[in-house]
């Protein structure tokens, strides 16, 4: 990587640790759920990462993965993603490398803030064609703008629906909300109907790499 590219990232990286808990929390959940109904193995992939894991309804055992739940509970398997403290999930991200906070915290906010990123004329995020610098600059100035708005007193966040995929449970704790997964086996045929009615879906474009 380029050292204006590992600066960057390290700007982003700093203004999201330095959201308030509930903030960061909230900020973090928004942005999955933005990718969930176009790229849901891929923001996936991005909470196992954030240190996300996957506890069975049934026995509350933790998981790891989708595959080792089906092993462990073949029959029915229905569980929820249990969400990490904010302290787990600080450490997560300072543990991830430069280039692994690029290729996953980068790629996920590029794409769920794609929208607001056009509108405001951010830049093109980074890509086989880009090298994302001015969409970096203006993420790290959101991000800290977003530090300025804290919650009112009280208020609790809950991630959205994610649709077709997904359905909302009650919360596993009082601060931690939960969310209701099938296995990969109707995951797999929920995308196959969705291949068939609609195309196939296209993948995340991986961001630029110097």
């Amino acid at each position: 990587m380029k050292g204006q590219t590992k600066n960057l990232t390290g700007q982003v990286r700093d203004a999201l640790l330095a959201l308030p808990d509930t903030v960061l929390m909230e900020t973090l959940a928004q942005w999955l759920d933005g990718v969930d109904e176009q790229l849901l193995d891929w923001s996936d992939e991005c909470r196992y990462a954030l240190g996300y894991r996957i506890q069975s309804d049934e026995t509350d055992k933790i998981y790891a993965s989708f595959e080792e739940i089906e092993q462990a509970e073949p029959d029915g398997v229905c569980a929820s993603w249990k969400v990490p403290e904010a302290r787990t999930l600080r450490t997560a991200l300072g543990n991830l490398s430069i280039e692994q906070f690029y290729h996953t915290v980068i790629a996920l906010a590029s794409e769920a803030l794609a929208d607001q990123a056009s509108e405001e004329a951010w830049g093109s995020p980074p890509s086989l064609v880009s090298d994302g610098y001015d969409f970096m600059r203006c993420l790290a100035v959101h991000l800290h703008y977003q530090g300025l708005h804290r919650p009112e007193p009280g208020r609790m966040f809950f991630p959205q629906q994610a649709t077709g995929r997904r359905k909302p449970m009650e919360p596993t704790s009082p601060s931690l909300p939960g969310w209701c997964l099938r296995s990969s086996r109707h995951r797999e045929s929920a995308a196959s109907l969705e291949c068939h009615t609609v195309g196939k879906m296209t993948k995340a474009v991986q961001p630029h790499t110097d």
